[in-house]
């Protein structure tokens, strides 16, 4: 691409020219990390969409946890619901903290130090999206599943062996709400931006010697 070549030149200008007509490097490594955060913008407003998302669940949960944790098996759902969201959150938190802290080095050759923060954005996403994928199969499900027992338990009357089939098809139709939607995000938040930042990776490769 022609912003990354332009870019190349600049940095390469700036270790061969006189003092008086070096170009700020600070200003290189913002443009280069901007560049970088135009294909990561949509995986950083992933995460604010899901941790507000997360905030929420556990806001809801501890609510109902309150007012009705007298009864045992509202107890153990919304105990439960709290416990399998906290594995994703903390991942959550780790990867994109790392992502938004993540710095050049400033190795002898720059343009190595270029290569190493975009590989090293890569990975830490990648690693994020290989976790989100294995995760979700029980996070979904089980999740869904405990919304649908708590709802119909505390705003649906009778017991609830008298509402299986609406909470067989309202489980069934949160899945398949549950599904659509994640495809829809996995693609924009994660396979486009992963797809962008390895065929900047793949230009470094190819301009090495």
């Amino acid at each position: 691409m022609s912003t990354l070549e332009d870019l190349k030149e600049r940095w390469n200008a700036d270790r061969s020219a006189a003092p008086t007509q070096s170009v700020d490097k600070a200003a290189l490594e913002k443009m280069f990390k901007s560049r970088i955060m135009k294909h990561m913008k949509t995986s950083m407003q992933y995460f604010w969409a899901s941790f507000g998302l997360q905030v929420l669940v556990y806001a809801l949960l501890t609510h109902v946890l309150v007012r009705y944790g007298a009864d045992l098996t509202t107890l153990m759902f919304c105990a439960g619901g709290i416990l399998l969201h906290l594995p994703f959150t903390i991942m959550l938190m780790r990867k994109f903290r790392s992502m938004a802290t993540l710095k050049l080095q400033h190795p002898t050759n720059d343009e190595d130090s270029l290569q190493h923060y975009v590989t090293r954005q890569h990975a830490l996403l990648s690693d994020f999206y290989k976790f989100k994928k294995r995760y979700e199969l029980l996070l979904i499900p089980l999740s869904g599943a405990i919304g649908v027992v708590l709802v119909f338990k505390l705003y649906v009357p009778g017991p609830l062996t008298q509402h299986w089939t609406g909470m067989l098809i309202t489980f069934l139709l949160t899945i398949i709400s549950c599904l659509l939607a994640i495809r829809s995000e996995n693609r924009k938040s994660f396979r486009e931006p992963l797809c962008e930042l390895k065929t900047v990776i793949d230009e470094f490769r190819q301009e090495a010697p």
